[in-house]
């Protein structure tokens, strides 16, 4: 009971742009027009998708204003990697 509480707490007390983020291995499509209404919905605006590396990077940004690269497969439509744009 006092681990569950724990973890709720934690949960809780996340800064939300952590919580709304994509994560790897959600769906967000193959196509662009997919892509980005997923990505909005995971607080994510895109601005461009190019491609990198046999995937499909989509440059974004969060409601704070920070810049981020989602890498999606091709293939299946799912989020391989996050990582913060510098």
């Amino acid at each position: 009971m006092k681990q569950n509480l724990m973890i709720a707490a934690v949960i809780c007390l996340a800064p939300a742009p952590l919580l709304a983020l994509p994560a790897v291995g959600d769906l967000v499509g193959k196509n662009p027009t997919d892509a980005t209404s997923a990505l909005a919905a995971a607080d994510c605006a895109v601005d461009k998708f190019e491609a990198e590396g046999g995937k499909i990077e989509a440059k974004c940004h969060d409601a704070a204003g920070q810049r981020w690269e989602v890498y999606i497969n091709p293939n299946n439509g799912k989020v391989v990697q996050v990582k913060k744009d510098h």
